[in-house]
């Protein structure tokens, strides 16, 4: 038995099926849309500031300076009297920065072979006179810096604590000069200003100085101690090389 329907019946089941055709299809084109819009998005990068990081470095230098004795016993003659040092240095050092904007703080530690040296000789025509002789072996410097970035160069001050192994000799007029063997502790200061060849390479050149207050020491005999004191003005020229990368990835 064969149903017939209307042809108005007809045509209308005919847009129904349509609207349901086009309803299944346009849920899945937005669906298709908004899966193409989640794509993952790349990491955004930052630069890292350019003086940020901790660095590795070189230098080398020369120095000035001066060395006091003052002896209230009067071993040596005149009683107290300066002598000049001069003399070549070379070594590393090691630090770190943190820049924030234009401000960097950061702190170094830095040592230096030292062939610093000066005397007064001993005179054979005035008898009481004794000769003095001082020369550094090493030098060693702990400091603070904070400096001011202007892009790729930076000016920096520093201060600190400084070591010496320092070697006195006594020139007596007998065969066998008095030697000793010394370690000193005394402070630092210095400017410097340092200029980025490339995003880790920089080289710098630097001012320091150092002071080693009085110590007294024995120099002829256990009887009587002369005091001591010494300034040195070191010029440094020095490479850096900063483990600071190229870009840092930013989180969400």
């Amino acid at each position: 038995m064969t149903i017939s329907l209307p042809r108005s019946a007809r045509l209308l089941l005919s847009c129904a099926a349509a609207v349901t055709t086009l309803l299944s299809i346009v849920p899945l084109s937005a669906t298709s849309a908004n899966a193409a819009d989640m794509t993952v998005k790349a990491p955004v990068v930052a630069p890292v500031p350019l003086w940020n990081g901790f660095y590795m470095g070189v230098h080398g230098g020369y120095s000035v300076g001066s060395s006091r004795l003052v002896d209230p016993g009067f071993s040596f003659v005149p009683d107290r009297f300066t002598m000049d040092t001069r003399g070549a240095l070379a070594g590393a050092q090691v630090g770190g920065n943190w820049q924030f904007n234009n401000l960097v703080v950061g702190a170094e530690l830095d040592l230096s072979w030292a062939s610093i040296q000066g005397s007064m000789p001993a005179d054979p025509t005035n008898a009481p006179r004794t000769g003095f002789a001082v020369s550094y072996h090493a030098l060693a410097t702990g400091t603070a810096r904070i400096g001011y970035a202007l892009d790729d160069v930076l000016l920096y001050a520093k201060g600190g604590v400084a070591w010496a192994n320092v070697a006195y000799q006594a020139l007596t007029l007998s065969p066998v000069p008095i030697d000793i063997n010394h370690q000193r502790t005394g402070l630092t200061g210095g400017v410097g200003l340092e200029y980025a060849l490339t995003n880790n390479l920089s080289a710098r050149l630097e001012y320091d100085y150092l002071y080693f207050g009085p110590a007294a020491i024995s120099l002829l005999t256990r009887i009587s101690t002369q005091n001591v004191d010494h300034e040195l003005h070191l010029l440094k020229l020095g490479v850096n090389y900063r483990f600071n990368g190229d870009v840092i990835v930013a989180r969400y």
